[in-house]
């Protein structure tokens, strides 16, 4: 049965006459859509905070980069052969301490400790006695440093022991007049003379362990020719 379009405007008003929507809907669908308005500014919260965190890390990583290259750095800096020579002078006078091996030929007599050396090294070192001084000779012994083979004298001022290594300078050295350092607590006086370098280490304060050093060189020094 076919139904006419009149009729069929008359069933569906009647139908919507009968499930017509509640008369506040509207109003609670505006509440809906300004709550959800307001709520909507705080949602990126979560991304801002994620944001901070990656930024911390990467502030993090990058003050990381950096000490490592800094320490790269530092290790990749060579040290000054000076330096590294007196580590080793102040390294080998401890050693001879601890291992009660101060001396292979132990003797005051400088005639005594100089020929010692003879046939043990291709070199002559000078050997001064200074007891008048207060500084007097107590023996010699072979050591190692410079990547060769040294002499070492033994030398004291009271109860202090003086280590005094001597070797031949290199063909272009020039003289050089003592330098003071010190290291993990003991001072060193190295200098240059007649072709030797030499290094003193003792725990001797500064002036003292200088003044040995200048009556050294006075004592080493070659007389000068007679006209």
């Amino acid at each position: 049965m076919s139904m006419s379009d009149e009729e069929l405007g008359t069933l569906i008003r009647r139908h919507a006459a009968r499930h017509a929507p509640p008369e506040d809907l509207a109003g609670r669908i505006g509440r809906a859509v300004r709550a959800e308005a307001v709520a909507a500014p705080t949602a990126p919260a979560p991304v801002a905070r994620r944001h901070g965190v990656w930024q911390g890390l990467a502030w993090f990583g990058t003050g990381a980069a950096t000490a490592w290259g800094l320490a790269l750095v530092l290790l990749a800096t060579p040290v000054p052969p000076s330096d590294a020579l007196a580590e080793s002078v102040t390294a080998n006078h401890v050693r001879s301490l601890m291992a009660s091996h101060l001396a292979d030929v132990a003797s005051s007599d400088q005639h005594t400790v100089k020929p010692w050396f003879a046939g043990k090294l291709d070199f002559s070192p000078p050997v001064v006695d200074l007891a008048a001084e207060g500084f007097p000779l107590t023996g010699g012994r072979l050591d190692y440093l410079d990547g060769r083979t040294v002499a070492a004298l033994v030398y004291r001022s009271g109860p202090h022991v003086i280590n005094l290594f001597v070797w031949p300078a290199s063909s272009d050295a020039k003289a050089q007049a003592p330098v003071l350092s010190a290291r993990q607590g003991y001072q060193l006086v190295h200098w240059t003379q007649g072709g030797m370098q030499a290094w003193a280490v003792s725990d001797l304060n500064a002036a003292e362990l200088q003044n040995f050093a200048a009556l050294l060189r006075e004592r080493s020094a070659a007389p000068a020719p007679t006209r």
